[in-house]
């Protein structure tokens, strides 16, 4: 299959263009519906027709496989692994999923700072996982696939968990729940994504200083996606972002109360 290398910036003005040219097709169908004019109606319905292709076809020029992204992440994980003393490895799935160029590269910090995490605190050291039945080496699983209009992507790793009832305790310390206030136990873990939060007992060059994953939640939302973390103490955590496809063209629903 031959191909040819295109400049980022005449990709979305085409992207642009298409994008005023479906506002129109919307206007053009809107007026012809208010004039209830056959031959009208079904130009505009000719124009719709030619216009969704051409978006979805110019959507799909747009997209890139995440994989590309999620290669770059091994390395980090073996300097980090070294860095730290620990044995880890990490696997990724779904690399063929592809999601919109500019999600993806709005995509790099986070991941990284997940990642990060999740081999400073998340994974033990390997004496650690010896005395408690583990093998020495620890997994960080990176894994992608469509749901529907949207891309998940977890991180899973295979390490300690998160423990409850510090980063309970932690809330408590720092005022942002109530002694006696009764929380769930995934909005305990959600304290996590607040601005300085941190459970380290010390600061290092990796970690330490509760600024991150208020940063990565930040990110997430303003990609339009949500993010959500499960964890099992002493068996793993999982953190799950929730992403849109594309942020180009989003289609909308306008309602008017008569």
């Amino acid at each position: 299959m031959s191909s040819i290398r295109v400049a980022a910036d005449k990709l979305d003005r085409l992207v642009d263009l298409v994008g005023e040219l479906v506002t129109v097709q919307a206007r053009l169908t809107q007026e012809a519906t208010y004039q209830k004019k056959p031959e009208l109606i079904s130009i505009s319905e000719e124009v719709e027709r030619l216009s969704s292709e051409l978006r979805d076809n110019t959507m799909s020029i747009r997209m890139l496989p995440i994989g590309t992204t999620c290669n770059k992440f091994k390395r980090l994980v073996r300097d980090l692994s070294n860095d730290l003393g620990k044995k880890v490895i990490m696997e990724t799935e779904g690399g063929d999923t592809e999601l919109d160029k500019t999600v993806i590269e709005q995509l790099n910090d986070p991941l990284v700072h997940i990642i990060r995490n999740s081999i400073d605190h998340g994974i033990e050291s390997p004496e650690s996982r010896k005395k408690i039945g583990k093998k020495e080496q620890g997994t960080v699983n990176l894994s992608a696939i469509h749901c529907g209009s949207n891309v998940l992507i977890q991180i899973k790793d295979d390490g300690a968990g998160l423990d409850i009832n510090k980063i309970r305790n932690k809330a408590i310390e720092k005022n942002l729940m109530h002694p006696d206030e009764e929380k769930s136990e995934k909005e305990i873990f959600m304290m996590l994504f607040e601005p300085g939060f941190s459970t380290a007992s010390k600061v290092t060059g990796i970690s330490g200083r509760g600024v991150g994953m208020d940063v990565v939640k930040r990110s997430i939302e303003a990609l339009r996606g949500n993010i959500d973390v499960s964890s099992e103490y002493a068996t793993g955590t999982t953190i799950s972002l929730k992403l849109p496809l594309t942020l180009a063209i989003i289609e909308g629903l306008l309602v008017k109360n008569w």
